[in-house]
């Protein structure tokens, strides 16, 4: 993980580049997954990122054919009563977004591969007890609060 040490930069870069992808035309969606998990040296394991891109990126991308360019960032924060969760961004062309959103949803082969995070896997290092994703209207107001008190930037 790298530690954090420019958030307003790292915003205005997120911002900036989400939001040329919504007015190009993409679907952009703000990710946020929960955990349970508490401990700082863990979160700033590498399973944190193993997490990400082994098992949730995998899901997604599971949704969309091989061609299809999927763009992400994301990072870690610890909520208010002490767990860590991810916030995120996923960007995929207007071809593909109704692989992921449709009709004002997930889609609901997604929506059951993400619940099926509730319980660790033998190769997922743990659980994710809930998960929210939805599209981004407002790239810059998401870019802000998920900035606000983030350990890391991936």
């Amino acid at each position: 993980m790298t530690e954090f040490r420019n958030r307003s930069r790292f915003k205005s870069d997120i911002a900036e580049k989400y939001e040329s992808y919504r007015s190009g035309g993409h679907l952009v969606l703000a990710v946020t997954l929960s955990t349970f998990i508490k401990s700082e040296q863990y979160a700033a394991s590498d399973r944190m990122r193993h997490m990400w891109e082994q098992h949730f990126l995998r899901r997604v991308r599971k949704r969309l054919p091989k061609s299809a360019p999927l763009d992400y960032d994301w990072i870690v924060e610890r909520s208010p009563l002490g767990h860590f969760h991810y916030h995120g961004f996923l960007a995929v062309t207007e071809a593909y977004g109704y692989r992921i959103w449709k009709g004002n949803r997930l889609n609901k082969r997604l929506f059951r591969d993400l619940r099926s995070f509730s319980k660790a896997g033998k190769y997922r290092p743990f659980r994710i007890n809930s998960f929210l994703i939805e599209p981004v209207h407002t790239v810059d107001a998401w870019a802000r609060y998920i900035t606000k008190e983030s350990i890391n930037e991936y």
